[in-house]
């Protein structure tokens, strides 16, 4: 049974350590290419908007097709996207790679905590989940300082050979202890609302990052905005329509499934806290720096706090939320994050390092309590038959979550870049900070509220006995 988690864990160690260890090889890609940062930029982008949009279409897919089968193929697919990212003449060619290795990590991601859900008995489904929250963030950890190291020695190819050495092996392991699952049915996907979603997806992506280079008020971004809108209303009103009743197929997404209180808050929730963590790993280096004075060593170490702290308190949850039920875990997870960010907001010149590290063990343990806890509350009450569906909308929320987080914190960076260092704070990153703590409170209270209206019904502090719903 371990065997077989953590071989599934390895796929989501796997996709964000490619999404993290490239940040710092930018500057080398555009240097061997000939092309500007903000160009190379889209090695990561690209990577993160293909996962984006494949991840409900290779949920669908593993509920079709079986899981396993799913999963599995992603693997092997990464492999040969990063085999030709690490062979590409030009930069062309390396983002059309990125976009395949994007392809591949959609499809075991979308299918991971599916086949948790599906292989393991409920009173050990929040451990496992908690071990998937593990290996995430020690790919978020790894990631960056492996890829400099790798750079540092050798080239940034090395790191691309790296990665097809893991999916290799992972995919071997996969092959060798992964048992076979019962595909849920054999219609086709939804491609014209897949369409959609991708127009929608792709439109909000581009806005969010091209808005500082063209600027926001231009006539390109809003046309990407009103683009993103359309779509957006289109696709909603396709994945509604009634006519799937009668067809008895399914939409790209089944917006239907979102009939539940606690769902219908998980999958918001992932997307708001991920976004703060990710925000907050994105600006908190510049405060060290800039305001504090603190040297680039020492402030990647306390940054790291984050990920450590995450890798720590994600088991621990998610065992104890199978014995205790997931609720006060998540309570007293959105409190400790909103205690964190308003914290880190009114960092000064003269705070002392010990309370910055105590504020970001805070944070990465909060994100620890939620994540597998919330996992769990979603899947347990999703119907077998759309497990997969519903770990690719997870999956799908989690990256939203770290593209806007990386949008924001971009935004706010730039819109403080030409402040004094000492003044950086007063620049917007402080009320950011606030408002995101603000957020989060009223997330709390939404979910108390949830708790006390509608815990009845099926118990939330008892996820874990609701066998007949998974």
């Amino acid at each position: 049974m371990n065997g077989m988690k953590y071989v599934i864990c390895l796929g989501a160690f796997l996709s964000n350590l490619s999404a993290g260890m490239f940040n710092i090889a930018l500057v080398d890609i555009a240097d061997d290419f000939g092309k500007s940062v903000a160009t190379t930029q889209w090695v990561v982008t690209i990577y993160l908007l293909a996962v984006s949009i494949c991840l409900p279409l290779m949920g669908a897919v593993g509920d079709m097709k079986g899981k396993r089968q799913v999963h599995n193929a992603g693997l092997f697919v990464f492999m040969l996207g990063g085999l030709g990212c690490a062979l590409a003449p030009n930069l062309p060619a390396l983002l059309a790679f990125r976009v395949l290795q994007g392809i591949g990590a959609s499809m075991y991601q979308a299918n991971n905590m599916a086949l948790i859900v599906a292989l393991f008995p409920p009173d050990k489904r929040g451990r496992a989940l908690g071990t998937v929250s593990t290996f995430v963030a020690a790919g978020a950890l790894i990631g960056p300082s492996l890829g400099g190291a790798v750079i540092e020695w050798f080239s940034w190819r090395t790191n691309f050979w790296l990665l097809c050495a893991v999916a290799l092996g992972a995919w071997l392991l996969a092959q060798r202890y992964l048992p076979s699952d019962r595909a849920a049915g054999k219609a086709a996907p939804d491609m014209p609302g897949a369409a959609l979603f991708s127009v929608s997806l792709t439109a909000l992506v581009l806005a969010l990052n091209l808005g500082n280079a063209w600027g926001w008020t231009s006539a390109s971004v809003w046309l990407l905005f009103g683009m993103f809108g359309i779509a957006a209303i289109l696709f909603a009103r396709r994945s509604l329509s009634e006519r799937w009743m009668a067809s008895g197929r399914h939409p790209f997404i089944r917006l239907g499934l979102f009939n539940h209180a606690y769902i219908i808050f998980g999958v918001l929730l992932t997307v708001v806290t991920y976004a703060a963590a990710f925000a907050t790993q994105l600006v908190l280096p510049v405060l060290l720096r800039n305001v504090m004075g603190v040297s680039p060593a020492v402030a990647g170490l306390i940054v790291m706090a984050y990920p450590v702290s995450l890798i720590v308190s994600a088991p621990i949850s998610g065992g104890s939320s199978d014995r205790f039920g997931s609720a006060p875990f998540i309570m007293l997870g959105l409190g400790g994050m909103a205690a964190s960010l308003t914290a880190l907001g009114f960092l000064e010149a003269d705070t002392r390092i010990v309370y910055v590290v105590a504020f970001v063990v805070l944070l990465g343990c909060s994100m620890g309590l939620i994540t597998a806890p919330n996992n769990s509350i979603i899947m347990s009450r999703t119907p077998k038959q759309n497990l997969g569906m519903m770990s690719s909308m997870i999956a799908l929320n989690r990256n939203l979550g770290m593209m806007f987080g990386a949008a924001f914190g971009g935004l706010l960076l730039s819109s403080g870049s030409s402040a004094p260092s000492a003044a950086l704070p007063e620049s917007g990153i402080r009320e950011w900070y606030v408002a995101m703590a603000s957020v989060i409170l009223v997330s709390l209270l939404a979910f108390i509220w949830i708790v006390k209206s509608g815990g009845k019904d099926r118990g939330v502090e008892g996820v874990q006995k609701q066998e007949s719903v998974v």
